[in-house]
């Protein structure tokens, strides 16, 4: 199995989904396109799409951002199997007729996800039985032939459309790449939210592995649809 990974910023890293891919024995490809990666002009057997800092309405600062919506469309028009994580689940919604915006606030630390009936059942997100780690200030709208997977109290984090599966919540985030992210964007998101920054850091730690679990679980499932 081929797999393409894409990522927008050198801090932007697979965490567990690299321990996922190596236990399904796949083949990854990494393109960071924020460091001037380029796509490659041949398919993957399937595509996951990382997060980033950026909007995805953000093309004017990030060309880039052009030619990748415009992959992603290629690829679901060819029936790929495309995972959206975070900044990628509002690409989606964008490419697909939705649209991202910023949202009201941010929405930080870990959250519990409401399963709609669809995702309780879903082959993948069925394994995300606890608490997720999430971090965006964007969320988005879908169009009507979307099925949504899983919400919070204040945003949509789940969602199908054709051979798209987009989730709002980083399943792939390590505690050490938590840290990167925390001292790169600073602890004024956390601080907002009533998180202690060193304290949620250390409550990441101790969840270690019910995460790593959680998540190998889901991006083994996701990988082997």
């Amino acid at each position: 199995m081929k797999v393409l990974v894409i990522a927008h910023g050198a801090e932007i890293q697979p965490g567990w989904l690299a321990d996922a891919l190596d236990e399904v024995g796949a083949e990854a490809t990494e393109v960071d396109l924020a460091q001037g990666g380029e796509l490659p002009d041949h398919r993957f057997d399937k595509v996951v799409v990382l997060g980033g800092h950026m909007g995805a309405y953000d093309e004017a600062e990030y060309p880039w951002l052009v030619g990748e919506k415009k992959y992603i469309r290629q690829n679901l028009e060819a029936n790929t199997p495309v995972l959206g994580i975070c900044l990628d689940s509002q690409l989606i919604a964008d490419v697909i007729g939705g649209r991202a915006y910023q949202a009201a606030d941010t929405e930080v630390g870990l959250v519990s996800l409401d399963m709609t009936p669809d995702g309780a059942t879903d082959f993948s997100l069925a394994e995300i039985t606890g608490p997720v780690a999430a971090w965006h200030g964007d969320t988005f709208d879908l169009p009507p032939d979307a099925r949504v997977l899983a919400r919070t109290d204040g945003y949509p984090h789940a969602f199908r459309y054709g051979s798209a599966l987009g989730v709002q919540f980083h399943p792939e985030v390590t505690p050490e790449l938590w840290e990167v992210w925390t001292d790169q964007e600073g602890t004024d998101d956390l601080s907002e939210a009533g998180l202690d920054p060193s304290a949620f850091q250390g409550e990441l730690d101790d969840d270690r592995e019910r995460l790593r679990s959680q998540a190998v679980a889901f991006f083994r499932a996701w990988l082997n649809e």
